[in-house]
């Protein structure tokens, strides 16, 4: 392939040609794909040694398209005018095969984040509409691990999830791994990690960024929430309950070390606007009272506390566009003013993710997963392969190979901030994980397992 694309190369491109991203193509249809050439058109009595991929057969052409994952389908079409061209044709099914390829087994999340994160979901959100879509996601993640919906979605879900996807997960997965692997590497014990990320590092973090959407999408305010919008009506129990019930308790902690990724990031926000936002601020003079329009009062802890989690359940829409658009400090705070926000009932931190509602509904909702905790079910580690269901090395090694449901608050936020669960095998072992992660257990619960807690 890379020989005869070197050729391809050498030959002369059409100069009237336009690139293409096929994230936002406008030309983009439903229409038949190329029809298909008798099959005597691909026997060569003399084949050639060397064949230019514009020169095969369009059936070849789609093919090769279709293998790719989206950045390898949106470089060909911006490099080849003949690619280009037949993806026009046809950019629909390509774009839904190569989201398929890019996402894996996370297109059921994918495919769930564009259905809730709609304008018309949040406006119409209820208990009725979240119960009925996660028992959509419960149906289809019992039917198969890899659920793909390629051909059940129109051409406007596609572009939507496949923009959401190229434009705002990819650039915050490689924030986050900078992020992640520079606290690892401050660690005492930690050492320089190179940042390109194995195929299931990378899965991880798909599929953390995609549930933590999810999650603000169905209990948060949401990217089209406003600062005060109406509460979703439903407690922490409700929330461990019918959505974070769903995931292995590592998968659990993959979500929270998004939410403390953007806990980070808010909170170092919170103090460089802190002023500015101060209803003391001479700017609002005049206006008080009562408390002026984008005035907070960030010194106070408890409204500060609630203002993060209000603003983090917004989702990675503002995260995104705090780390990557803002243009200087004035920028900043207005940006932030408008978007500010008080929780829009309970959500993760301290809530679902805290203490008494894993008690209450252990109490309340026993499940197979806690059965599985008491008896001390085996749960080594089996490799960092393709495979999904496994959990990390880190989770193996603080359970001590066996099974444990907790998560949240009995696991430390230390942990969290270089991504222990997103680590794979390799990179636990060379970049002194291992020893970090033992230490930072073992100064939180020594010899104590904290599951005694719960017999």
């Amino acid at each position: 392939m890379k020989r005869t694309w070197r050729l391809s190369r050498s030959s002369a491109p059409d100069p009237t040609a336009t690139a293409v991203d096929p994230a936002t193509a406008p030309e983009c249809s439903d229409q038949a794909p190329v029809p298909k050439r008798s099959q005597k058109q691909f026997v060569f009595n003399n084949p050639p040694r060397d064949v230019p991929m514009e020169a095969l057969p369009p059936e070849l052409r789609y093919h090769i398209m279709s293998m790719l994952e989206l950045q390898g389908l949106q470089a060909l079409v911006h490099a080849s005018p003949a690619y280009h061209r037949q993806y026009l044709l046809d950019c629909k099914r390509l774009l839904a095969k190569c989201l398929d390829t890019t996402l894996q087994s996370v297109a059921l999340e994918a495919h769930l984040v564009h259905k809730s994160g709609t304008v018309e979901f949040s406006n119409t959100r209820n208990r009725e509409a979240v119960t009925k879509l996660l028992e959509v996601y419960q149906e289809h993640c019992v039917l198969s691990e890899n659920s793909r919906l390629s051909e059940e979605l129109t051409t406007d879900e596609v572009l939507g999830m496949v923009t959401f996807h190229l434009s705002m997960i990819q650039p915050l997965v490689r924030q986050y791994t900078i992020w992640a692997l520079g606290n690892l590497a401050q660690e005492p014990q930690g050492l320089q990690s190179d940042t390109s990320l194995s195929m299931m590092e990378e899965r991880r973090l798909f599929r953390s960024m995609y549930r933590f959407q999810l999650c603000c999408n169905l209990f948060g305010v949401g990217c089209h929430g406003t600062p005060f919008s109406p509460r979703s009506g439903f407690d922490s129990v409700h929330i461990l309950r019918i959505f974070l019930s769903i995931f292995e308790p590592w998968e659990v902690e993959e979500i929270a070390c998004i939410y403390t990724f953007a806990k980070e990031r808010y909170n170092q926000i919170f103090d460089d606007i802190r002023w500015n936002v101060h209803e003391e601020n001479p700017k609002f003079d005049g206006q008080r009272p009562p408390t002026p329009d984008g005035a907070f009062d960030l010194d106070n802890s408890w409204i500060r506390h609630s203002l993060l989690i209000g603003t983090i359940s917004r989702g990675l829409k503002l995260l995104y566009t705090v780390l990557f658009k803002i243009k200087d400090h004035k920028h900043l705070v207005s940006t932030m003013q408008d978007r500010i926000s008080w929780p829009a009932g309970s959500f993760l931190e301290g809530e679902a993710l805290g203490q008494s509602a894993q008690i209450m509904r252990r109490s309340r909702h026993p499940s197979t997963r806690d059965s599985r905790e008491e008896r001390r079910d085996p749960l080594p580690f089996q490799g960092d392969g393709v495979d999904d269901v496994h959990p990390p090395l880190a989770w193996t090694l603080i359970w001590r190979g066996t099974y444990s449901n907790l998560f949240g608050y009995y696991m430390e936020e230390p942990m969290r901030r270089w991504g222990y669960v997103m680590c794979d095998a390799a990179r636990l072992e060379r970049s002194g994980a291992k020893e970090v992660l033992k230490r930072q257990w073992e100064a939180e619960w020594e010899d104590d397992d904290p599951r005694d807690q719960l017999l």
